[in-house]
């Protein structure tokens, strides 16, 4: 911000990107976590399907294994009871005994399984896969006890005589002296178990897809209203304050984009409200003819207008800068100090030594907001100083002039009182001196009442046509027995082509009266005095030019001031009033 100007709301640049911090995971976890909303609630449905599939499968496989293994075993049961009316039907002796290993055979083929006949005192009688008089005593298998105490059995477990895993069912027969028992290799009945679970594991896996489709398209939905949300959110920090978005259709987000919009709607309120407000105080300070200055409670510079930088003449930026810093006085710095420390209004008269002016300050403490703020105003009283030194120095004048004739006045009447006017030609030339000191308190008290109404617009002028070579021959004229006098020498110029001009005859008469009298003044004996008439641009100049002392460069700025008279070895002649009647009527 230009430190010369007010303080100003600037908008953010329109591609300005929303930033808004988060918490930093580290590095190697970081890089594993996916930003992207969607992407995240995606992988999380995907995540939690899978587990909830998992868990289901192994539940459900479990289940389908137990109840798959209790169907067989009901089953084998079933084809056990067949066998058993077979087998039981050759050992009554109604078919032949010999060929109880036949039947056995022909049974497992029939129904695809291991049959084994056991006694009931575990002798093995037959055996479909293994020669009978070769195995081990079977009273103490699992399954046999059982079958001899409930009628039925049934075990997982290696079988002893192949080493292989079988799932064995028994069941007596013939008033429970002989056990007729099946045996099916676990390797088929886990596999088919294992398809079964396979196809749980498919139907889990096409229920994953499903899911994960599902909740892609849920985040993408959501994720879509969340990322145009956050696009318009990053127009309103980038300073756009029209964005908007379109609330969606699902209750939640659509109450979120209505939400927003009417943040927005508020926020445009706000911001114009402020700005308004901001223009108003910053027309009120740049068109304010007293100077202002913001500082913070250190005595830094917040804010100053344009008024308060020419009175301290400032030099480059002054925001944030210390008061002393930008005035370079220490009765300014002194007058921060004290304003911010304390109650009330400090207020002193400072000379400022860098501007050369005289300024009026005035500062306060102020409370906005919870933040403590210093005010100081300052006033150029410069003019004002100047004015109150030209009316004391009008008065003393003024005192001087009247002091002075009236002084010679009463010396003279005195003086004739004491006897002198007895004598005709001492009191002839008193009363002539009388009579002149008259006339120059009278041509005074004229010259003041022309100043007064030249200076306060009441002069009338009596406007004509004014021929300007006449104008400076009735000046050489009256002032020709004067400048006799003064062994002068008079000239004048008048240039062919300078025009006529309206004014008031006699005022421009008494312009170039003064000014010639002036030249007169200060013209030594056999000097020149020459009057030079020109035009230019539309103008008609009037010059004079003498051979005198001249003016110096000091006295020029108060050459045409009330009562003011460069030679001091001069004052006692003229009013001082000259110039300044003539600068009045040319200005009028």
């Amino acid at each position: 911000m230009d430190a010369s100007q007010p303080a100003r709301l600037h908008p953010v640049a329109a591609d300005t990107r929303l930033e808004i911090p988060a918490k930093r995971l580290p590095f190697g976890i970081a890089s594993l976590f996916p930003t992207s909303l969607g992407t995240r609630l995606a992988l999380t449905y995907t995540g939690l399907t899978l587990l909830v599939m998992a868990w289901l499968g192994w539940q459900l496989a479990g289940t389908v294994r137990d109840f798959y293994l209790e169907q067989l075993r009901v089953d084998l049961l079933q084809e056990a009871t067949v066998a058993g009316d077979v087998i039981a039907e050759r050992l009554s002796g109604e078919g032949d005994g010999a060929g109880l290993d036949l039947d056995v055979e022909r049974l497992a083929q029939g129904f695809g399984a291991r049959v084994t006949i056991v006694d009931a005192g575990g002798k093995v009688l037959a055996d479909s896969d293994a020669d009978a008089t070769t195995m081990d005593d079977h009273g103490d298998r699992q399954e046999i006890v059982a079958a001899l105490h409930t009628g039925s059995g049934s075990s997982l477990r290696a079988s002893t005589t192949i080493g292989v895993p079988y799932f064995y069912v028994a069941r007596t027969i013939d008033n429970g002296d002989v056990v007729v028992r099946l045996g099916l290799p676990f390797a088929v009945v886990d596999g088919l178990v294992r398809d079964v679970q396979r196809q749980i594991a498919a139907a889990a896996l096409v229920a994953a897809v499903l899911m994960t489709g599902a909740g892609l398209l849920v985040a993408r939905r959501i994720g879509a209203a969340l990322e145009a949300m956050r696009g318009q959110a990053a127009l309103v920090a980038a300073g756009n304050l029209d964005a908007s978005v379109e609330p969606a259709a699902t209750r939640e987000l659509g109450d979120l984009g209505r939400a927003f919009n009417v943040m927005t709607l508020q926020l445009r309120g706000t911001v114009a409200e402020l700005e308004r407000v901001g223009s108003r105080l910053e027309a009120t300070l740049a068109n304010l003819s007293d100077g202002v200055i913001i500082t913070d409670d250190r005595g830094h510079v917040v804010l100053a207008n344009d008024s308060a930088l020419a009175m301290v003449a400032a030099r480059g930026a002054v925001v944030g800068e210390p008061v002393v810093e930008v005035a370079r006085d220490h009765e300014l710095a002194e007058l921060v100090e004290q304003a911010l420390r304390q109650e009330g209004v400090e207020e002193r008269v400072v000379r400022h030594s860098r501007s050369g002016r005289v300024l009026q300050a005035a500062g306060r403490r102020l409370d906005a907001g919870g933040d403590r703020i210093g005010l100081i105003v300052l006033r150029d009283v410069t003019e004002l100083r100047k004015l109150e030194g030209v009316r004391r120095d009008f008065v003393a004048n003024v005192s001087h002039e009247l002091r002075t004739p009236l002084t010679s006045i009463r010396a003279l009447v005195e003086t004739l009182e004491s006897g002198a006017i007895d004598d005709p030609s001492v009191s002839t030339d008193f009363l002539a001196r009388i009579v002149s000191e008259v006339d120059r308190l009278a041509l005074l008290v004229d010259e003041l009442l022309d100043l007064a109404r030249l200076e306060s617009g009441r002069l009338r002028l009596s406007l004509e046509l004014v021929e300007p070579e006449g104008a400076v021959q009735r000046v050489l004229e009256r002032m020709a027995p004067q400048t006799g006098r003064a062994r002068l020498t008079m000239d004048s110029t008048v240039a062919t082509d300078t025009p006529s001009f309206i004014a008031d005859q006699s005022r421009i008469d008494q312009v170039l009266l003064n000014l010639v009298h002036n030249a007169v003044k200060f013209t030594p004996a056999g000097g020149v005095i020459e009057v030079v008439v020109s035009s230019s641009n539309g103008t008609v100049q009037f010059r004079v030019r003498d051979s005198g002392v001249g003016v110096g460069v000091d006295d020029m700025p108060r050459l045409f001031e009330r009562f003011y008279k460069a030679d001091r070895a001069r004052r006692s002649q003229g009013t001082g009033l000259g110039l300044a009647i003539a600068k009045h009527i040319v200005q009028a």
